[in-house]
C-alpha cells in the first residue's frame, strides 16, 4: 500500500513538475517581447505588458550640404529663405510656423499673402541681416546650398554660432525635390502629408518615364536647351550635362545634343556660331526658358525671325518653344517641377503626354487649394 501511495505521489509529483517547467516557458515568451518581468510582481507584469512609443525626438536629419543636422522639437518658428521650399511647408500645413522669409519669397504667386507678408531677412546670395534673425528667435533657418558659392556657408557658419540648426538644400534631379519633401515632412512630424505630396510626384515622374521608354529609338528627336539671351546676336548660355533641367530633356524621351561635349561648366555660353556648328542640322527642337515672361517672348520671336538662327533644323522648320522659369512659371525647384517637366515633354511629344494643364490643375487641386489665393 505504501509502495502504490509512493508510486502516486511520485507521478503527481514529476506532473507537477512539467506544469511548472511549460508555466515558465510560456511567461518567459511574453517578458521577452514585451517588458523585463518584475520579481516582486510577475503575475501583475505578465498580464498587463507596456508598450511604449519611441519619441520621435530629437532626430537627425543629413542635408544637401551633407551635415547632419539634430531637431530637439518640431519647429514653431522658421526662417525660409526660398519660395520653392515655403511652398512645401504650405502643402504640409505649417504656414504659420513661418516668421522669416528670403528677400524674393514675395514675389511668389503660390504663396498666401499671410507668408510674403513675413519679415524679410535677407536672401541666400547677399546673406542675411543678423540682428533681425535674432529679434525672431526662430529654431530653424531653411536655405539654399550652393556649395558655398554664395553666402550659404557664411549663413551657415554664422546660425551655428548663435545656436540656430540650418537645414541647407538643394536639387540636382527631380527626385532630389521629391526627397526634400519628405525631409521636411520629416523635420515637421507632418510625414503624413508630406508623403502624399512625394507620391504624387514620384507617380507623374514614373508615368513620364514609362512613356519616354516606350519610344521607338528611330522616333525620337535631338534638342537643346538654352537660356533667353538679352541679345540673340550675343552669347547663349546652354544646358549642358550635369544641369538639373538639361536632363529632363532626356527624362522625355528626346535626346540633349549638348550632353555629346564636354564643358567645364553645366551652363556654357557659346556664340551662335558654335551652336550652328556644333548642332545646327541635328537640332528637332529648340527650347528656349527665361525667368522673364517679356524677355522668354522677345527671345523666342527673334530666334524664329532672325536669319542666322534659321541655319538650326528647329529654327527654320519652326520647332522653337519658351517655357517660363522660376516663381511664375513651372521650371522651378520643388513640386511645381513636375509640371515643368509635362511642359518639357508637350513641347517635344505633345501627343504622347498628359497635357501639362492638367498636371498643373491637379497639384493646385490636390496640394496648394488649401493656401492658394490664385493669380
Amino acid at each position: 500500500m505504501i509502495t502504490f501511495r509512493r508510486k502516486v505521489f511520485s507521478v503527481l509529483l514529476v506532473g507537477v513538475l512539467l506544469l511548472t517547467v511549460v508555466a515558465s516557458g510560456c511567461i518567459s515568451g511574453k517578458t521577452a517581447t514585451t517588458t523585463p518581468a518584475s520579481s516582486s510582481s510577475p503575475t501583475e507584469t505578465a498580464s498587463s505588458p507596456t508598450i511604449t512609443n519611441a519619441p520621435k525626438y530629437p532626430i537627425t536629419v543629413t542635408d544637401s550640404a551633407g551635415r547632419a543636422v539634430t531637431i530637439d522639437k518640431p519647429p514653431g518658428r522658421v526662417i525660409v529663405l526660398s519660395s520653392y521650399w515655403a511652398e512645401i511647408l504650405c502643402v504640409i500645413g505649417v504656414q504659420d510656423r513661418i516668421v522669416g522669409i528670403g528677400k524674393y519669397v514675395p514675389y511668389d504667386p503660390y504663396l498666401p499673402d499671410d507668408v510674403k507678408n513675413r519679415t524679410v531677412v535677407g536672401s541666400n546670395f547677399k546673406g542675411l541681416n543678423w540682428e533681425t534673425v535674432v529679434g525672431l528667435n526662430p529654431d530653424l533657418i531653411i536655405i539654399d546650398w550652393y556649395g558655398g558659392k554664395y553666402a550659404d556657408a557664411e549663413t551657415i557658419q554664422k546660425a551655428e554660432e548663435l545656436g540656430i540648426p540650418v537645414i541647407a538644400l538643394t536639387a540636382e534631379t527631380i527626385e532630389d525635390n521629391v526627397e526634400v519633401v519628405e525631409l521636411l515632412g520629416k523635420v515637421f512630424d507632418k510625414e503624413e502629408k508630406a508623403g502624399e505630396l512625394a507620391g504624387w510626384m514620384e507617380e507623374k515622374l514614373s508615368a513620364v518615364k514609362e512613356t519616354a521608354a516606350q519610344i521607338p529609338e528611330s522616333e525620337r528627336k535631338n534638342a537643346l536647351l538654352i537660356s533667353a539671351p538679352k541679345d540673340i546676336a550675343g552669347p547663349v548660355t546652354v544646358y549642358a550635362n550635369g544641369s538639373a533641367w538639361a536632363s529632363m530633356v532626356e527624362l522625355v524621351g528626346a535626346h540633349n545634343l549638348a550632353f555629346d561635349m564636354t564643358f567645364d561648366t553645366q551652363w556654357p555660353k557659346l556664340d551662335i556660331e558654335k551652336i550652328i556648328a556644333y548642332w545646327g542640322k541635328d537640332t528637332d527642337v529648340l527650347i528656349v526658358t527665361s525667368f522673364s515672361q517679356d524677355r522668354l517672348e522677345d527671345a523666342v520671336n527673334g530666334i524664329k525671325n532672325d536669319s542666322r538662327w534659321q541655319e538650326i533644323k528647329a529654327a527654320k522648320e519652326g520647332h522653337v518653344c519658351g517655357i517660363l522659369a522660376g516663381s511664375k512659371g513651372y521650371l522651378d525647384w520643388g513640386p511645381r517641377i513636375i509640371v515643368g517637366l509635362y511642359q518639357m515633354a508637350n513641347i517635344v511629344y505633345p501627343d504622347r503626354y498628359q497635357s501639362w494643364e492638367s498636371v498643373r490643375d491637379e497639384l493646385i487641386e490636390k496640394f496648394y487649394s488649401p493656401f492658394y489665393q490664385g493669380g
